[in-house]
């Protein structure tokens, strides 16, 4: 429930602003990420899960990229290079399961663990050293929507004769009332929005302030391909949905609208098709 709250919360921009005006140095902005560690050590102890080989490699998940990111001046933004090898570090050893697992019911369920990554990700690149320019709101207008949709149709296009084509995709409906109407929200909250937190949100945009926006673009999506090896045609799928996601991040400034293609992209395969 904490992390949940934590995860919405800090789409207010007052809330972050409150956050980030009770904050003022490394050490203070440390107690957020020790709230997240302690949280996720007591609901391991709660459950039953051990605690001591999963308190080491937790606080040092959280302090790494801490402290590549918040040391420095506060009058400025955190600088590219900053922002990516923060970005990296809370990425990798959740992409690569480097982390005791913390299943969300145990002993098989949702590995909270990332949940856990994605707050402090949101806790430490809109409060601790604000970036700017994430677009990380739930306020969306018509016009977002619109060019989500527009640009799901057009990756749609080119992506499943492609899929088809190269028989990484086929035709398989799976169509009920749990992935209709529960999955696609479960998919934009728990995939989608943190996805795109990721890779439009930081490394885009991150990107975006060194070389050319268009290039920005184009280098973001490439690493969102790789990041969907070892499969060649899965990297060009999903390449080319980079570049639609990046496309809505550009137009609309907000990872949440650029969300909305990811996950329609991500329900219709679920619903329709089979790799």
């Amino acid at each position: 429930m904490f992390l949940s709250v934590c995860y919405l919360g800090l789409s207010v921009h007052a809330a972050r602003a409150r956050l980030r005006s009770a904050i003022d140095g490394f050490v203070p902005a440390l107690a957020g990420l020790a709230a997240l560690l302690g949280a996720a050590l007591v609901y391991a102890a709660a459950t039953g899960l051990p605690v001591a080989p999963r308190a080491g490699p937790y606080a040092a998940y959280l302090l790494i990229p801490a402290a590549l990111l918040i040391p420095g001046r506060r009058v400025t933004r955190p600088s590219p290079l900053r922002v990516l090898a923060a970005a990296t570090a809370l990425w990798l050893p959740l992409e690569f399961h480097l982390l005791p697992s913390l299943p969300l019911p145990p002993p098989d369920g949702y590995n909270a663990i990332q949940l856990v990554g994605v707050v402090a990700a949101f806790y430490l690149f809109l409060v601790a050293r604000p970036m700017g320019d994430i677009g990380y709101t739930f306020l969306l207008e018509r016009r977002d929507y619109l060019r989500a949709g527009l640009a799901f149709a057009a990756y749609a296009l080119v992506a499943v004769p492609l899929g088809l084509a190269s028989r990484f995709l086929t035709w398989h409906p799976r169509l009920d009332a749990t992935s209709v109407l529960l999955t696609p929200v479960s998919i934009y909250l728990m995939t989608a929005v943190p996805e795109e937190f990721l890779f439009r949100g930081l490394i885009q945009n991150g990107l975006a302030r060194i070389v050319d926006p268009r290039a920005a673009l184009i280098a973001a999506s490439l690493v969102f391909g790789l990041a969907h090896l070892p499969d060649l045609r899965y990297v060009a799928l999903a390449t080319v949905a980079g570049v639609a996601y990046g496309c809505v991040y550009a137009r609309t400034g907000k990872i949440t609208a650029s969300a909305v293609t990811h996950a329609a992209v991500d329900w219709v395969w679920l619903l329709l098709l089979r790799t």
